[in-house]
């Protein structure tokens, strides 16, 4: 691991710490997204429990794959980052549809 490794460890560390309670509120909506019913949550804590999960998920690889090569480690960057940028559209697209409709809300 080099010093860019271990910096992006500690803000990865920072950002789950700092998101967590939009964590927590963004598994309550998807839960509920999963049983075709809505769970009441604002667009910021959407973003901020994507990116505490990204961010979870950009640590555990920097510590599995350290001694891969660093263009596999871009790559698997790249493919994170990816695959939460989707995530987060699914759900913002689930939260206006329902929004819309006045679906029940779940408390």
């Amino acid at each position: 691991m080099n010093n860019k490794d271990i910096f992006d460890l500690i803000n990865n560390g920072f950002t789950v710490r700092n998101t967590s309670d939009s964590y927590n509120r963004l598994c309550n909506f998807v839960a509920a997204m999963r049983c075709g019913q809505y769970y009441p949550i604002s667009d910021e804590d959407i973003h901020k429990g994507v990116e505490c999960e990204k961010a979870q998920t950009k640590a555990k690889t920097k510590i599995l794959f350290m001694n891969f090569p660093e263009d596999m480690k871009k790559s698997m960057d790249a493919a994170i980052e990816l695959k939460y940028a989707q995530c987060l559209q699914t759900f913002l697209d689930y939260k206006r549809k329902h929004e819309n409709h006045n679906y029940r809300l779940i408390f």
